[in-house]
């Protein structure tokens, strides 16, 4: 069933939130879902809602990829995934597809942040940040792991065809309660397994990409986060080092800053000049030629290419 069928409009909001615009509606024509209930989607799709599209997400979702290949971004963290690699993005990622194969397809399971928070509570909050810090996963076909990922999705399409079933809003909340005690279980070991020193590198490098989307819009100084975190500027370049591939954590301030842009740009309630004025620029030029400069186009080119004509 397309998206656009009854209560579409309601449906995608899972996503992307009630300040949905018609450019939203018109880029997500080619995603089509089973309904499974006013708090969840479950079905088939080759993503490309997300292509190119960065966006703030109000839900979440778990895919496992059946086909195909694509780069796909979850913040600033940017991973290849194939046949058989999973991904789970909760409620506040931003999260889009940077490119992908024609035959890219996944099988995705979707929830709303309500029905996340209300069966999410008892694993804790580590649990939750373990899952946005590594969202990714990956095992060979015949790894447990895998088969087991197969057999989720395919009781959740066993419950999205049960439409007469007046217990199935209670069994959508117990399929993913049940799916993410699932995954509690299996990182537990993971979790415990790490040295001391590890765990605390990787805490301090995740508490840092959390404060991005909450202060990046206003504050772009590394000493600022590093005060944030209780730690010198010089061990903040260092875990950055550590945890990714890059050189400083000012890059990372400016990918997400940049994220940040392109989110806005998307919407056109707002003018460059109202943008520019939002983030702190000077000016609508001094703003312009920041964002050329990190993604070798003008806003309005940026804009320009992804409004609908």
């Amino acid at each position: 069933m397309s998206i656009f069928g009854t209560g579409g409009r309601r449906f995608f909001r899972i996503f992307a939130g009630p300040s949905v615009t018609k450019m939203e509606m018109d880029t997500v024509k080619n995603l089509s879902f089973a309904h499974l209930g006013e708090y969840s989607w479950y079905g088939e799709t080759d993503l490309g809602l997300f292509l190119d599209y960065p966006c703030r997400l109000e839900g979440g979702f778990v895919f496992l990829c059946v086909a195909g290949e694509a780069v796909v971004c979850h913040g600033v963290e940017e991973r290849r995934i194939g046949r058989n690699m999973k991904s789970i993005a909760l409620p506040g990622t931003t999260f889009h597809v940077k490119s992908m194969s024609a035959d890219f397809r996944v099988k995705l399971f979707a929830f709303s942040g309500e029905l996340f928070d209300e069966v999410s509570l008892e694993l804790g909050f580590a649990f939750s940040e373990y899952l946005r810090k590594a969202p990714f996963s990956a095992h060979p076909a015949e790894h447990p792991y895998t088969k087991n990922a197969l057999v989720w999705a395919d009781m959740a399409a066993l419950v999205s065809t049960d439409t007469g079933n007046k217990f199935r809003p209670r069994m959508l909340r117990n399929l993913l309660q049940n799916y993410l005690m699932y995954l509690h279980e299996c990182i537990r070991t993971e979790l415990e397994s790490e040295p001391s020193g590890s765990t605390r590198k990787r805490e301090l490098f995740h508490r840092f990409m959390s404060l991005l989307p909450q202060h990046c819009r206003q504050r772009r100084d590394v000493l600022f986060y590093a005060e944030k975190l209780n730690i010198t500027t010089r061990y903040l370049y260092a875990i950055t080092r550590a945890s990714t591939s890059l050189k400083s954590p000012k890059i990372l301030i400016d990918r997400y800053f940049i994220l940040e842009i392109k989110i806005l740009l998307q919407s056109p309630r707002l003018t460059i000049s109202e943008i520019a004025c939002r983030l702190d620029f000077p000016g609508e030029s001094y703003f312009s030629r920041y964002f050329k400069r990190h993604t070798g186009m003008s806003p309005r080119d940026y804009r320009t290419a992804r409004l609908p004509r």
